[in-house]
């Protein structure tokens, strides 16, 4: 058994628009322009699809989509937000490769799987092992299966367990200076 999480589920539909619904590009132009840190702006992760998402959800939580979850043109505030949050992985029946790349950057776990979304419902809990992509849905005491993006043995996987590209790094430089 590999690293297992207990969260409660926050769903969303299929087609969620890395700009319109996950985080406006409005604000993400804001941080870029003015230099806004993205701790001031971060209350509005996924605000378009549900106001009250950032002021309510808790670390260890787990964001569950439909299909196309982070859709067009991706920027990496959405990944980056969503692991401030306190999201512990995201579970969808599928994701834009762009989103793939943005949370391997900030080691936010992806699951994905034709019809996933379909077992869960808003509020379930679920006990989720990131490694191996198995799904216990607490509250209906279901049991499946989830496809990892980057599973043991995958070449990017070691930077999925270090937490990130920029804990990746500082360990490999840590590790050098002690050699």
């Amino acid at each position: 058994m590999g690293k297992v999480v207990k969260g409660k589920a926050w769903k969303f539909g299929h087609d969620l628009d890395s700009d319109r619904d996950i985080f406006l590009f409005q604000y993400g132009k804001e941080r870029r322009t003015t230099g806004v840190p993205l701790e001031k702006l971060v209350r509005h992760i996924m605000e378009p699809v549900n106001p009250d998402f950032a002021i309510k959800v808790q670390k260890g939580d787990l964001l569950v989509a439909g299909r196309n979850f982070a859709q067009g043109k991706v920027h990496r505030e959405g990944a980056e937000c969503l692991k401030m949050v306190g999201i512990a992985a995201v579970i969808a029946d599928s994701v834009s490769a762009r989103f793939f790349q943005h949370a391997l950057y900030f080691g936010l776990p992806i699951l994905t799987g034709d019809g996933i979304s379909e077992k869960i419902n808003q509020g379930d809990e679920l006990k989720v092992d990131i490694e191996t992509g198995e799904i216990e849905n607490l509250s209906t005491g279901e049991t499946f299966r989830a496809n990892t993006a980057f599973p043991p043995g995958h070449p990017l996987f070691p930077i999925m367990e270090a937490g990130g590209q920029i804990a990746y790094v500082k360990n490999k430089v840590t590790g050098l200076k002690k050699a």
